[in-house]
């Protein structure tokens, strides 16, 4: 019976797939568009085959893994996004930022990807250290081999060299790549995971898809010379860590609430009560992120050109965007709030209750993209150094502030207490990158 559902959806997304792709070209060539307009319709197109996969493929792993096993897949997963933050440093921003300013200099190019890929896989090296130390935790022994097979992902992450790409202005081709990648790798889960005894067949699966795609990155940064490894000082290396360091900081308290409120989570409550969380929260963002992150990666180089040679476009463009996000994301909202509850008729019924988590998550995708183009468009890529400075301290006080939250209230209401700690944190977030944008207005 189960079979025969997803094959009947499985067919039903690849359908969806070729739409996405047919009405994205359609946009793209037929409409007297700006490049980057262009690309954001692609990448939608293109980031709904990236999001639309997980969505069929979570609830699947919902279905068969059960709740407990969910859980724990998902606490891996949840920490390898944790330890990815920490190998990324902030590179996606400032070594994009970069790169795009140094376009037609090949010897600038080459220095930054060298010294930035230096610096990724130092800091891969300090994620294999915390990965050890957390799996030999007796508090966490239950998801000892999951955090071990997950880290991989990391590994994987670390190659994906998806800020070359977007500072060179590639960013659809390797789009593309993930997407082709995943809708190949995507049939093994259905054919490969058929009970919770499964879980790490299915983790595994994540992992392919994240090697296979670094290496496919780095065959094609050779194939079209968007850059090569190049002699380099510890003194560059230096550079790219301390110029990305407000972004790390920044990034490593936003993962407090995002990757680290299932950790948490994990503490106070059983496994199972940790899997309805994180299928509320991974339903929540792939639809969020959906919209989200194909604007950020193809507005991101313009935003931050602009910033030098036209910045009342730049503002113009960044109200644009506010509008959009604002529009999308709110209609988002109302689909967790009325949506996701039907989905425990099919679910099953360890996810009964996960209505109510979606519920009180409904108001989290329009705090994220208006925070999100307020901060990184407003605030990266048009700010100057005290700009950047203030999106790292809201993201300390909010990773400070997320804290203080989820603890008590996971500790007293569970699932129902981390969602609500989730809306605090990011409504702060919200409020604080919007006032921060008034006063660089001023």
């Amino acid at each position: 019976m189960f079979w025969a559902f997803f094959c009947a959806k499985l067919r039903f997304f690849l359908h969806t797939c070729k739409n996405y792709c047919i009405f994205a070209h359609f946009l793209g060539t037929s409409m007297r568009w700006s490049k980057e307009a262009k690309d954001t319709i692609w990448l939608i197109g293109l980031q709904g085959i990236n999001y639309l996969a997980p969505l069929l493929v979570w609830p699947y792993l919902m279905m068969v893994l059960g709740a407990e096993q969910f859980g724990v897949f998902s606490f891996g997963i949840a920490f390898a996004q944790y330890l990815m933050i920490l190998v990324d440093f902030g590179f996606n921003l400032t070594a994009t930022k970069q790169i795009a300013l140094a376009k037609g200099n090949a010897a600038e190019t080459n220095r930054l990807f060298s010294a930035t890929l230096v610096a990724k896989i130092i800091l891969l090296l300090l994620s294999g250290i915390i990965a050890l130390v957390v799996s030999l935790l007796p508090m966490y022994a239950a998801y000892r081999t999951i955090v071990w097979i997950t880290w991989l992902m990391v590994v994987g992450n670390t190659f994906s060299l998806l800020w070359l790409f977007q500072g060179a202005g590639k960013i659809r081709l390797a789009t593309i790549i993930n997407s082709v990648l995943k809708l190949l790798i995507l049939p093994f889960t259905f054919v490969c995971v058929k009970t919770s005894a499964d879980i790490y067949i299915a983790a595994w699966i994540q992992v392919a898809v994240f090697i296979s795609t670094a290496i496919t990155m780095i065959v094609l940064t050779r194939v079209l010379k968007l850059a090569k490894l190049t002699t380099i000082r510890w003194i560059d290396i230096k550079e790219q860590l301390l110029n990305s360091w407000s972004i790390f900081l920044s990034n490593a308290a936003t993962s407090t609430y995002t990757a680290l409120f299932v950790v948490i989570l994990a503490y106070f409550v059983s496994a199972d009560e940790v899997g309805r969380y994180a299928a509320v929260e991974k339903i929540m963002r792939c639809a969020c992120y959906l919209i989200w992150i194909p604007i950020s990666q193809a507005y991101f180089p313009r935003v931050s050109r602009l910033s030098a040679e036209n910045r009342e476009e730049g503002k113009r463009l960044v109200r644009i965007l506010t509008i959009v996000v604002i529009i999308v994301l709110g209609a988002t909202g109302l689909f967790l709030a009325f949506g996701v509850e039907p989905l425990t008729a099919w679910l099953g019924k360890d996810y009964t209750g996960i209505g109510n988590i979606a519920v009180v998550m409904a108001a989290v995708p329009m705090m994220i993209g208006l925070g999100g183009v307020q901060g990184q468009m407003r605030l990266i890529a048009m700010g100057e150094e005290k700009e950047k400075i203030a999106f790292r301290n809201i993201y300390i006080i909010a990773g400070a502030l997320s804290l203080i939250c989820v603890l008590p209230l996971s500790y007293f209401w569970g699932a129902i207490g981390a969602a609500a700690a989730l809306v605090i944190t990011e409504g702060f977030v919200c409020i604080a990158m919007c006032t921060c944008r008034r006063r660089q207005q001023k």
